[in-house]
């Protein structure tokens, strides 16, 4: 920036010079008091080259940003499976079955059902060429099926001479689908033992009626006897036959 020269002035008692800035003009101030004021032609300022505003300095290039991979493709839904048809509901279970009144089911095999066991008492009389003899005997058996029962049975008879002793494999059936009094059928061996003799062997058979009450093992049983002895002669037993009457009261289990 180019100075300005100051010029004197006559009686001026004091003068400022101001400045002007990159040389367009100069004012004077005059201090108050002063009686004339002259002014001089200035000598234009020369003005200074405005210098160029450099270049501006090249910024270093920004790096490039990284460049984000692009996303995979979703792959598309896969398509939703074919709904399976419903189950059925559980059908309801059958109703129970009514209960069968006993009447209904028919009669029962009772004490002569199968798997039952007898145990029996044996009561009656018999005769021989000479005497008569009380009976008093026993038994057991079992039910094969509803009403055929195999057992063995065994007698004493008492009161008479010679003592005798009955041992008697048998077979017998019972009406068991006969309301209250079953009929019975047997048929036995036996084999007597006779104190201080030989013993004799017979066959037979045996008829009669049980009563059975409902819902009862027990059971009273009377009928006849039939028993034909083996290798026997009238003459010796004087009758190879019998004909007698029983009575029984028995039980199952």
């Amino acid at each position: 920036m180019t100075e300005l020269l100051a010029l004197s002035m006559a009686h001026l008692s004091s003068a400022r010079l101001v400045l002007g800035v990159l040389g367009f003009a100069a004012v004077a101030s005059i201090t108050p008091g002063a009686r004339a004021q002259s002014t001089a032609p200035s000598t234009p300022a020369v003005a200074e080259p405005t210098p160029r505003p450099s270049s501006p300095t090249p910024e270093p290039a920004a790096e490039p940003l990284p460049v984000e991979p692009a996303p995979a493709e979703t792959p598309p839904p896969a398509p939703p499976e074919a709904a399976l048809p419903p189950e059925p509901p559980p059908s309801e279970p059958p109703p129970p079955e009514p209960p069968v009144d006993a009447e209904d089911a028919g009669p029962s095999p009772g004490p002569f059902g199968q798997g039952a066991i007898r145990v029996s008492l044996l009561v009656g009389s018999g005769e021989s060429t000479t005497d008569t003899y009380f009976i008093l005997g026993g038994g057991g058996g079992y039910y094969v099926l509803n009403g055929l029962e195999l057992g063995l049975d065994y007698e004493a008879w008492l009161g008479g001479s010679p003592t005798l002793q009955r041992l008697s494999p048998e077979a017998r059936f019972v009406f068991w689908f006969v309301p209250t009094l079953k009929p019975y059928a047997g048929f036995f061996y036996r084999h007597t033992f006779v104190s201080g003799y030989d013993g004799l062997n017979s066959l037979g058979g045996r008829v009669g009626l049980y009563y059975a009450p409902e819902r009862s093992r027990m059971y009273l049983g009377g009928g006849a006897v039939y028993e034909r002895y083996l290798g026997c002669t009238d003459s010796v037993l004087g009758d190879c036959d019998e004909l007698y009457p029983e009575l029984a009261i028995g039980a199952s289990f």
